[in-house]
């Protein structure tokens, strides 16, 4: 099951008390939290970390370059261009010109038009890790083949989730996990003891550890 950087089981082991990996109550809520913080890598870093086949991306075409919303890419399959809405996406020709698969960066080697001309880029890429948990239809799960024979000729294991950003996740989702009420028991506290909603909400943000990982895979792009 995908939970964000990981499968369920791992982040359970990673999460939780070793008496409660093998518990099912908190599953949900778990999952939720780990959908949550990977989205919230995304958003941090203005790209999206996971891989995929057939991505497209939409963006005008007064730029001489783009770089994707998921590096690393194994492939760019096709530029199309269209001037009206109405008009259907049609292949350009010996395009791309140039490409750097491992920064996501693919050049046109000159502005494809102006402002709101539009470009439609095609491409795979991304980071894989395992999210099939035992006894899920399709476990264990493997490396896609477009990783393995990726079009720039790359070290297959670049494409791997890197453990600086595993490692991050699987903190920041701990740091929510204790912050956040399990069973709602806290609802009913009174008194000098109850912990204030802002008090549990500072555990929802970024800690500062992640933020310092995290700061090495933005994506700098106006988009």
């Amino acid at each position: 099951m995908n939970v964000g950087f990981s499968n369920l089981i791992t982040l359970k082991q990673n999460v939780l008390a070793p008496a409660l990996v093998s518990a099912t109550d908190f599953d949900t809520r778990l999952t939720a939290i780990g959908l949550g913080v990977a989205k919230s890598f995304d958003n941090y870093c203005n790209r999206e970390f996971m891989y995929g086949a057939g991505i497209q991306e939409v963006f005008t075409g007064d730029r001489p370059f783009w770089f994707t919303r998921r590096p690393l890419v194994t492939q760019f399959t096709t530029v199309e261009l269209r001037y009206f809405r109405a008009d259907a996406w049609t292949d350009i020709s010996g395009q791309p010109l140039a490409a750097d698969e491992e920064k996501g960066m693919i050049h046109f080697g000159y502005t494809l038009g102006r402002n709101p001309i539009q470009v439609r880029l095609t491409y795979n890429g991304g980071f894989w890790w395992p999210q099939k948990d035992p006894g899920e239809a399709g476990y264990p799960d493997t490396v896609p083949a477009d990783i393995t024979n990726n079009a720039a000729g790359l070290d297959p294991a670049k494409f791997l989730l890197p453990a600086d950003l595993a490692f991050a996740f699987f903190m920041q989702v701990r740091k929510v996990w204790e912050s956040v009420d399990k069973i709602g028991d806290k609802i009913s506290e009174v008194g000098s003891n109850t912990r204030q909603p802002s008090e549990s909400l500072a555990g929802l943000d970024l800690i500062p550890e992640v933020k310092a990982i995290l700061e090495g895979y933005k994506r700098y792009q106006l988009t």
